[in-house]
């Protein structure tokens, strides 16, 4: 009977240290699910975040093309983007970008994730449908908090972040462009 009884102690002692490890192993792929979800939500991009390094002009299937290369300063920050097109979001906020008859606003988004990258590239298309003539219009890299930073005059046809400021009058000349 003794035998048994310390039998029984032993399984219970070995059962109760299986379930605690158990018990850890769940809480700690809950709390990585949970951290990966929160860094992988999409944010508003911040301006004073991004160091933009160059931009400038293509041609693409015959529409010119703005490019912006930069990059995130922040540690806990990646970029998430592409070629943008506009949209809504839940709230019924505009993102990607926002026209009026002189300027295109472009919104960026960010996530929290200290893994991805903190390189950035937007790239914008010229579509007249959508008021988007880009050469016509001011170019603003924009968050909303109502920062913007000017990266495309269209009345002088600068770039202030451009690597060579005569980029964009020899595109315009190259292209037989207005």
């Amino acid at each position: 009977m003794r035998k048994d009884i310390i039998m029984k102690s032993t399984l219970y002692r070995k059962s109760i240290s299986i379930l605690k490890y158990l018990g850890l192993l769940v809480a700690t792929i809950l709390l990585f699910l949970g951290l990966n979800f929160w860094s992988n939500q999409l944010d508003d991009l911040h301006i004073q975040d991004v160091k933009i390094y160059n931009t400038f002009f293509a041609m693409e299937n015959g529409k010119p093309t703005f490019y912006l290369y930069g990059k995130l300063k922040p540690t806990f920050a990646s970029y998430s983007g592409g070629a943008f097109t506009q949209y809504n979001n839940s709230n019924g906020d505009n993102y990607g970008w926002n026209t009026s008859k002189n300027n295109v606003y472009i919104d960026g988004q960010q996530t929290h994730s200290p893994f991805g990258s903190k390189e950035v590239v937007f790239r914008i298309k010229s579509d007249s449908k959508e008021g988007l003539t880009l050469l016509n219009q001011n170019l603003y890299l924009t968050d909303h908090h109502h920062h913007k930073i000017k990266i495309y005059n269209a009345q002088t046809k600068t770039q202030p972040y451009s690597i060579n400021q005569k980029d964009t009058q020899k595109f315009i000349k190259q292209n037989k462009l207005h």
